[in-house]
């Protein structure tokens, strides 16, 4: 049984940044070729090598959210789990936008609403902070009346 509401939002971020990834964000137009992007193929070469940059960092982003749910009783350190997937979701839109900005093509390039479920992720885990320090506030003044 879910005992917490920060719970709640947490499973939240991890639903919608997993649908971040798969969702086309970028779509590109020309007169006679369309093609979208998912969040999952936005990659970065270095060196001769492929980096899928957006997946890795949506990930650890989802990663750092699942984790924070079963940190229940150390709720400073939930915490400090949500403001490093805050990080990394807005790094993860930094890459898309980089990708955006820097796509050679004839054609137009569109970013697609899709790109929005970041800023979700966001505002669903700045709830769940809000929820955490009231939960830690009510520990508090209960143990102030013992």
């Amino acid at each position: 049984m879910i005992q917490r509401i920060q719970t709640v939002f947490l499973f939240l971020v991890v639903i919608t940044l997993g649908i971040f990834l798969w969702m086309p964000l970028i779509h590109l137009e020309a007169t006679n070729f369309s093609d979208s992007i998912p969040g999952w193929d936005i990659r970065h070469f270095y060196n001769g090598y492929i980096f899928f940059v957006n997946a890795i960092l949506t990930g650890i982003a989802a990663g750092f959210a699942l984790l924070g749910i079963f940190l229940f009783k150390k709720r400073n350190l939930q915490i400090v789990f949500c403001c490093f997937s805050l990080l990394f979701i807005a790094l993860a839109e930094a890459v898309v936008y980089y990708a955006y900005q820097t796509k050679v093509f004839v054609g137009d390039v569109v970013f697609t609403w899709w790109n929005l479920l970041a800023l979700v992720a966001a505002a669903l885990l700045f709830l769940a902070i809000r929820a955490i320090r009231k939960d830690e506030n009510l520990v508090k003044s209960l143990n102030r009346l013992r």
